[in-house]
């Protein structure tokens, strides 16, 4: 203690010690160690047995755990979730049978989310192996940000997923290489016939468009969010760029929303790209901080935007970038649902009409 300069009683000195790593016990739960705390060195033995606990999804080897897996095992056992068959269950994923699904017990948003992930090939289970995926696939999910987070959180509430804590999503960042990746253990909350029959009628209802009538009154939640998403991708993807940090996130909303009353995601790369030329030039010009010339972007945006609408621009359109592929969602929403190509990019957002059948 006198040597490392460590302040505290002798007597509490094997508390700050790392807890015992158990590498032949996994979790039952999500397979990761299980750790267990390190007992005073005066304890005695019945008291030194510490419990196992698993790091990362908080499951105990005590008879009361609380953690969301042994809450589910007892709610089998008493009658409230029927078991299901070891034959049923996916490979490398824990599935919990529960009531049947149809599509209009879900949103919009969760019946488009559910299909696109299906689809993607960014999304894997905790071995590791690609599932529902096709090796000549190579498009993300959703557009980099926190749109993914935001989907599987809205699945994970129509009970189709299960929760888990948050240090299970790996969610890609523009430092990364390639495409953006989601990679995260899962347990389903309905067996796997269950869950291909609820993506066969949600496909069925795109391909009819035949939509349960709440579907249409989210449609224009359901492009703005998606909009929203494409339009933050390109933002921060500009700022990583110019190696700026990160705007703040509340006032960088309202600016893209405000874009997006009036202009189509293309635009808005346009406009987008011209803040953050302007916050460049702000930054060498006057040599403030990283942070101000972030926070002038915003402002630089707005005033470009408000200018163009009283002068009534035509502002030119952008291409995609070809390090920001397109979605799974926006193809699974303007491909399948609307079956107009690409105009979630091309047009501004009330004038994406019904397609006509």
């Amino acid at each position: 203690m006198s040597e490392f300069v460590i302040d505290c009683q002798p007597a509490q000195l094997y508390k700050l010690l790392p807890p015992i790593l158990h590498d032949s016990v996994a979790c039952p739960n999500c397979g990761a160690t299980m750790m267990s705390q390190r007992a005073a060195r005066h304890a005695s033995p019945s008291k030194s047995k510490k419990s196992l606990y698993c790091p990362e999804c908080r499951h105990q080897s005590a008879l009361r755990c609380k953690c969301d897996y042994c809450r589910d095992r007892r709610k089998v056992k008493n009658g409230g979730i029927s078991s299901i068959p070891s034959d049923n269950r996916c490979s490398g994923i824990q599935c919990i049978n529960r009531q049947e699904i149809k599509p209009a017990d879900l949103t919009l948003e969760q019946a488009i989310a559910l299909l696109a992930l299906i689809r993607c090939d960014d999304f894997s289970d905790g071995n590791e192996q690609r599932i529902f995926a096709s090796s000549l696939m190579s498009v993300p999910f959703v557009p980099r940000g926190s749109y993914a987070k935001t989907l599987i959180e809205k699945l994970g509430k129509a009970t189709i997923l299960g929760f888990r804590p948050a240090s299970y999503y790996v969610f890609d960042t523009l430092e990364d290489e390639g495409i953006s990746t989601l990679q995260f253990p899962i347990i389903w909350n309905i067996s796997i016939d269950a869950l291909l029959e609820l993506v066969h009628q949600i496909e069925h209802c795109a391909r009819t468009m035949v939509w349960p009538g709440h579907w249409i009154n989210q449609l224009p939640k359901m492009k703005q969010s998606l909009a929203l998403a494409e339009c933050q991708e390109y933002y921060d993807f500009c700022i990583k760029q110019r190696s700026l940090p990160s705007s703040p996130q509340r006032s960088t909303t309202l600016m893209l929303t405000n874009l997006l009353q009036d202009y189509s995601v293309a635009q808005c790369y346009r406009i987008i790209y011209a803040g953050a030329r302007a916050a460049a030039d702000f930054l060498v010009r006057t040599s403030c901080t990283a942070q101000h010339a972030s926070n002038y972007m915003i402002g630089a945006c707005q005033r470009w935007v408000d200018r163009a609408r009283a002068e009534k621009w035509q502002v030119s359109p952008f291409c995609r970038d070809y390090e920001l592929p397109r979605s799974m969602v926006s193809h699974v929403l303007y491909e399948d649902f609307l079956k107009c190509g690409d105009d979630g990019l091309n047009l501004a957002l009330d004038k994406i009409s019904w397609p006509k059948t």
